[in-house]
């Protein structure tokens, strides 16, 4: 399957989320194997998971890249990188922001040790 037919536009994604899909928001930025298994707990079963990319303060990578890192997951059947206000159920932009900082954390703290 090409994974770019995943990614879609706020109108259509709107439709999807009406349509009854379970819809998250977060940053992804850097994608870690965190996010990837976030996003399968939060999957319903039967249901379609439309994932809308939301823009932290300072990205690493531009939202589409970020899109397509998370359209290439099997778990996800929807991914909208410019969702313009779309409502979401699940917000996960305070956890990455956290995650984010970990992460930052310890590249510096390996660097240290390594100098």
């Amino acid at each position: 399957m090409d994974t770019r037919t995943k990614i879609i536009d706020a109108a259509y994604a709107a439709r999807i989320a009406q349509a009854g899909a379970t819809v998250v928001s977060g940053y992804f930025d850097p994608m870690i194997a965190s996010h990837a298994e976030r996003l399968a707990v939060l999957k319903r079963e039967g249901g379609p998971l439309l994932v809308l990319v939301a823009n932290p303060p300072e990205p690493i990578l531009p939202a589409l890249a970020r899109a397509q890192l998370i359209a290439g997951l099997s778990i996800v059947d929807y991914v909208c990188a410019a969702p313009n206000g779309l409502p979401s159920e699940i917000h996960l932009e305070d956890e990455h922001a956290q995650v984010l900082t970990k992460l930052i954390d310890h590249v510096h703290a390996r660097q240290r040790a390594t100098s």
